[in-house]
Protein backbone atom coordinates (compact mmCIF):
# COMPACT_ATOMS: atom_id res chain seq x y z
CA UNK A 1 0.00 0.00 0.00
CA UNK A 2 3.02 2.50 0.58
CA UNK A 3 4.22 1.54 -2.53
CA UNK A 4 1.30 3.14 -4.32
CA UNK A 5 1.13 6.24 -1.83
CA UNK A 6 3.98 6.80 -3.16
CA UNK A 7 3.20 6.98 -6.91
CA UNK A 8 0.04 8.23 -6.08
CA UNK A 9 2.51 11.03 -4.34
CA UNK A 10 4.59 11.95 -7.71
CA UNK A 11 1.13 12.53 -9.68
CA UNK A 12 -0.74 14.72 -7.41
CA UNK A 13 2.82 16.44 -6.84
CA UNK A 14 2.23 16.88 -10.77
CA UNK A 15 -1.31 18.19 -10.35
CA UNK A 16 -1.05 20.39 -6.38
CA UNK A 17 0.20 23.81 -8.39
CA UNK A 18 -3.04 23.80 -10.75
CA UNK A 19 -4.74 22.69 -7.17
CA UNK A 20 -3.28 25.43 -4.68
CA UNK A 21 -4.07 28.73 -3.79
CA UNK A 22 -2.53 31.46 -1.85
CA UNK A 23 -5.49 31.40 0.70
CA UNK A 24 -4.17 27.37 1.55
CA UNK A 25 -0.67 28.50 2.64
CA UNK A 26 -0.35 28.42 6.01
CA UNK A 27 1.79 31.36 7.40
CA UNK A 28 4.38 29.75 9.42
CA UNK A 29 5.69 33.00 10.91
CA UNK A 30 2.29 33.41 12.52
CA UNK A 31 2.50 29.46 13.85
CA UNK A 32 5.47 29.39 15.31
CA UNK A 33 5.09 32.73 17.32
CA UNK A 34 1.77 31.54 18.84
CA UNK A 35 3.65 28.66 19.59
CA UNK A 36 6.92 30.18 21.15
CA UNK A 37 5.71 33.57 22.14
CA UNK A 38 7.91 36.76 20.71
CA UNK A 39 9.91 38.57 23.30
CA UNK A 40 9.30 42.20 23.89
CA UNK A 41 11.13 45.21 25.24
CA UNK A 42 9.30 44.72 28.83
CA UNK A 43 12.47 43.00 30.68
CA UNK A 44 16.12 43.81 31.28
CA UNK A 45 16.90 41.00 29.25
CA UNK A 46 14.03 41.37 26.31
CA UNK A 47 15.70 44.51 25.93
CA UNK A 48 18.98 43.55 25.86
CA UNK A 49 18.43 40.96 23.07
CA UNK A 50 15.93 42.85 21.17
CA UNK A 51 18.61 45.86 20.85
CA UNK A 52 21.47 43.42 20.14
CA UNK A 53 19.01 42.03 17.44
CA UNK A 54 17.98 45.03 15.99
CA UNK A 55 21.54 46.08 15.50
CA UNK A 56 22.42 43.33 13.90
CA UNK A 57 19.84 43.01 11.42
CA UNK A 58 20.47 46.74 10.74
CA UNK A 59 23.97 46.07 9.71
CA UNK A 60 24.08 42.53 7.95
CA UNK A 61 20.98 44.19 5.79
CA UNK A 62 23.15 46.91 4.83
CA UNK A 63 25.98 45.04 4.05
CA UNK A 64 23.57 42.84 1.60
CA UNK A 65 21.61 45.25 0.54
CA UNK A 66 18.43 43.87 1.44
CA UNK A 67 15.90 45.40 4.01
CA UNK A 68 13.93 42.58 5.77
CA UNK A 69 10.33 42.60 6.18
CA UNK A 70 10.78 42.38 10.11
CA UNK A 71 13.08 40.25 12.91
CA UNK A 72 11.56 38.75 15.78
CA UNK A 73 12.91 36.97 18.97
CA UNK A 74 10.90 34.00 19.53
CA UNK A 75 10.09 33.05 23.27
CA UNK A 76 8.79 33.87 26.33
CA UNK A 77 5.55 30.88 25.56
CA UNK A 78 7.12 28.04 27.23
CA UNK A 79 10.45 26.98 29.38
CA UNK A 80 10.43 23.79 26.55
CA UNK A 81 10.89 25.91 23.90
CA UNK A 82 12.24 28.20 25.58
CA UNK A 83 15.62 26.29 25.47
CA UNK A 84 14.93 25.42 21.34
CA UNK A 85 18.26 26.82 19.41
CA UNK A 86 17.85 27.57 16.17
CA UNK A 87 16.58 30.43 13.53
CA UNK A 88 15.30 30.70 10.45
CA UNK A 89 13.62 32.85 7.28
CA UNK A 90 10.54 33.10 5.61
CA UNK A 91 10.41 34.43 1.56
CA UNK A 92 8.77 37.26 2.09
CA UNK A 93 12.08 38.69 4.47
CA UNK A 94 10.76 37.80 7.87
CA UNK A 95 13.66 36.64 9.65
CA UNK A 96 13.21 34.67 13.37
CA UNK A 97 15.75 33.95 16.09
CA UNK A 98 15.10 31.95 19.21
CA UNK A 99 15.84 33.09 22.73
CA UNK A 100 17.61 29.65 23.05
CA UNK A 101 19.70 30.95 20.28
CA UNK A 102 20.63 34.13 21.85
CA UNK A 103 20.78 32.44 25.15
CA UNK A 104 23.63 30.27 24.04
CA UNK A 105 25.85 32.36 23.03
CA UNK A 106 25.41 35.75 25.44
CA UNK A 107 28.18 35.26 27.55
CA UNK A 108 30.75 35.13 24.39
CA UNK A 109 32.64 38.37 24.28
CA UNK A 110 32.06 38.13 20.03
CA UNK A 111 27.77 37.47 20.90
CA UNK A 112 26.99 39.89 18.09
CA UNK A 113 29.27 38.52 15.35
CA UNK A 114 28.07 34.92 16.06
CA UNK A 115 24.47 35.94 16.11
CA UNK A 116 25.26 38.40 12.57
CA UNK A 117 26.53 35.31 10.99
CA UNK A 118 23.34 33.32 11.66
CA UNK A 119 21.52 36.61 10.30
CA UNK A 120 23.70 36.90 7.26
CA UNK A 121 23.05 32.77 6.70
CA UNK A 122 19.18 33.62 6.86
CA UNK A 123 19.09 36.78 4.70
CA UNK A 124 21.42 35.03 1.97
CA UNK A 125 18.15 32.32 1.87
CA UNK A 126 16.17 35.12 1.22
CA UNK A 127 18.25 37.05 -0.97
CA UNK A 128 19.06 33.53 -3.61
CA UNK A 129 15.70 32.85 -2.89
CA UNK A 130 16.06 29.52 -1.63
CA UNK A 131 13.45 30.05 0.89
CA UNK A 132 11.06 30.77 -1.90
CA UNK A 133 11.37 27.90 -3.47
CA UNK A 134 11.32 25.38 0.12
CA UNK A 135 7.82 27.14 0.18
CA UNK A 136 6.96 26.72 -2.84
CA UNK A 137 7.73 22.82 -2.67
CA UNK A 138 5.81 22.24 0.97
CA UNK A 139 2.73 24.16 -0.41
CA UNK A 140 2.31 21.38 -3.32
CA UNK A 141 3.57 18.76 -1.35
CA UNK A 142 0.93 19.64 1.59
CA UNK A 143 -1.92 19.60 -1.23
CA UNK A 144 -1.03 16.36 -2.33
CA UNK A 145 -0.77 14.65 0.55
CA UNK A 146 -4.19 15.74 1.01
CA UNK A 147 -5.25 14.69 -2.26
CA UNK A 148 -4.38 11.52 -1.66
CA UNK A 149 -6.01 11.15 1.82
CA UNK A 150 -9.36 12.11 -0.09
CA UNK A 151 -9.07 9.80 -3.21
CA UNK A 152 -7.90 7.01 -1.47
CA UNK A 153 -9.96 7.28 1.48
CA UNK A 154 -7.02 5.00 3.38
CA UNK A 155 -5.19 5.94 6.53
CA UNK A 156 -2.31 4.07 5.62
CA UNK A 157 -1.83 5.56 2.44
CA UNK A 158 -2.89 8.91 3.46
CA UNK A 159 0.00 8.69 6.17
CA UNK A 160 3.04 7.03 3.93
CA UNK A 161 2.03 10.59 1.56
CA UNK A 162 2.15 12.88 4.91
CA UNK A 163 5.56 11.25 5.54
CA UNK A 164 6.84 11.38 1.73
CA UNK A 165 5.81 15.24 1.88
CA UNK A 166 7.37 15.57 5.12
CA UNK A 167 10.64 14.21 3.68
CA UNK A 168 10.40 16.05 0.79
CA UNK A 169 10.50 19.35 1.90
CA UNK A 170 12.70 18.52 4.94
CA UNK A 171 15.97 20.48 3.81
CA UNK A 172 18.00 23.64 1.44
CA UNK A 173 20.00 22.17 -0.77
CA UNK A 174 23.94 20.97 -0.21
CA UNK A 175 24.90 24.04 -2.34
CA UNK A 176 22.39 26.27 -0.65
CA UNK A 177 23.68 25.75 2.52
CA UNK A 178 27.04 26.42 1.02
CA UNK A 179 25.80 29.67 -0.19
CA UNK A 180 23.42 30.57 2.76
CA UNK A 181 27.66 30.27 4.81
CA UNK A 182 29.15 31.87 2.34
CA UNK A 183 26.84 34.84 2.26
CA UNK A 184 27.26 35.38 6.11
CA UNK A 185 30.37 35.46 6.06
CA UNK A 186 30.27 38.19 3.52
CA UNK A 187 27.65 40.17 5.17
CA UNK A 188 29.73 39.75 8.42
CA UNK A 189 32.62 41.44 6.36
CA UNK A 190 30.55 44.27 5.15
CA UNK A 191 29.31 44.74 8.38
CA UNK A 192 32.87 44.94 10.04
CA UNK A 193 32.76 41.75 12.25
CA UNK A 194 35.47 39.23 13.01
CA UNK A 195 34.81 36.50 10.44
CA UNK A 196 36.26 33.59 13.08
CA UNK A 197 32.80 34.50 15.47
CA UNK A 198 31.26 32.01 12.42
CA UNK A 199 33.46 29.18 13.38
CA UNK A 200 33.13 29.80 17.02
CA UNK A 201 28.68 29.67 16.10
CA UNK A 202 29.13 26.54 14.36
CA UNK A 203 31.07 24.80 17.15
CA UNK A 204 28.20 25.98 19.35
CA UNK A 205 25.96 24.77 17.10
CA UNK A 206 27.68 21.14 16.72
CA UNK A 207 27.82 20.73 20.63
CA UNK A 208 24.07 21.59 20.90
CA UNK A 209 22.52 19.51 17.93
CA UNK A 210 20.27 17.62 19.27
CA UNK A 211 18.16 20.83 20.89
CA UNK A 212 16.76 21.99 17.43
CA UNK A 213 13.54 22.31 16.52
CA UNK A 214 13.40 20.15 13.53
CA UNK A 215 9.79 21.88 12.44
CA UNK A 216 12.14 24.56 11.67
CA UNK A 217 13.86 24.15 8.46
CA UNK A 218 16.71 26.75 10.12
CA UNK A 219 20.16 26.46 10.81
CA UNK A 220 20.36 22.74 10.74
CA UNK A 221 18.06 21.08 8.47
CA UNK A 222 18.79 18.15 7.08
CA UNK A 223 22.26 18.71 6.23
CA UNK A 224 24.01 18.67 10.38
CA UNK A 225 27.09 20.84 11.68
CA UNK A 226 29.68 18.39 10.72
CA UNK A 227 34.07 19.44 11.18
CA UNK A 228 34.06 19.13 6.87
CA UNK A 229 31.10 22.13 7.26
CA UNK A 230 33.63 24.47 9.37
CA UNK A 231 36.74 23.69 7.74
CA UNK A 232 34.55 24.46 4.74
CA UNK A 233 33.78 28.02 6.34
CA UNK A 234 37.65 28.27 7.51
CA UNK A 235 38.66 28.20 3.98
CA UNK A 236 35.71 30.86 2.94
CA UNK A 237 37.24 33.25 5.77
CA UNK A 238 40.61 32.75 4.62
CA UNK A 239 39.22 33.79 0.65
CA UNK A 240 36.98 36.50 1.79
CA UNK A 241 39.95 37.45 3.76
CA UNK A 242 42.24 37.51 0.47
CA UNK A 243 39.48 38.92 -1.74
CA UNK A 244 39.48 35.16 -3.65
CA UNK A 245 36.50 34.30 -5.32
CA UNK A 246 35.25 30.72 -3.31
CA UNK A 247 34.29 28.39 -6.24
CA UNK A 248 30.76 26.68 -5.09
CA UNK A 249 31.25 22.55 -5.21
CA UNK A 250 28.71 20.61 -6.70
CA UNK A 251 26.58 18.92 -4.99
CA UNK A 252 27.90 15.41 -5.68
CA UNK A 253 31.48 16.70 -4.40
CA UNK A 254 29.60 17.68 -1.07
CA UNK A 255 27.81 14.57 -0.71
CA UNK A 256 31.05 13.01 -1.65
CA UNK A 257 32.89 14.93 1.63
CA UNK A 258 29.73 14.36 3.80
CA UNK A 259 29.99 10.26 3.53
CA UNK A 260 33.92 10.49 4.02
CA UNK A 261 33.45 12.52 7.05
CA UNK A 262 31.09 9.91 8.16
CA UNK A 263 33.21 7.00 7.11
CA UNK A 264 36.41 8.64 8.76
CA UNK A 265 34.02 9.04 12.20
CA UNK A 266 33.20 5.76 11.85
CA UNK A 267 36.06 4.34 11.68
CA UNK A 268 37.49 6.32 14.69
CA UNK A 269 34.81 5.26 16.81
CA UNK A 270 35.62 1.75 16.09
CA UNK A 271 39.07 2.08 16.98
CA UNK A 272 38.12 4.05 20.36
CA UNK A 273 35.74 0.92 21.58
CA UNK A 274 38.66 -1.54 20.20
CA UNK A 275 41.21 0.48 22.64
CA UNK A 276 38.18 0.72 25.54
CA UNK A 277 37.69 4.10 25.75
Amino acid sequence: MQRYAWIALVLALALSPILARPALAEDIGKKMEREYGVVDRSTPEGRRFNDRLSSIVRRTSKALGYTPRSAKLLGGRRKKTDKVINAFALGDGRIYVTLGLMRLVDQDPDAEAQIAFVVGHELTHVTQRHVRHQQNKARNAGIAAAVIGILTRDRTAATAARLGASAYVSSYGRRDEYRADRGGLKAMYGAGYNLDAAVSMLQHLKEQGGKQDKFINGLFGSHPITGNRINRIKKQTADIRAGRDTPIPTEKELRRQEKEEKKRAKAARRKRRRRGE
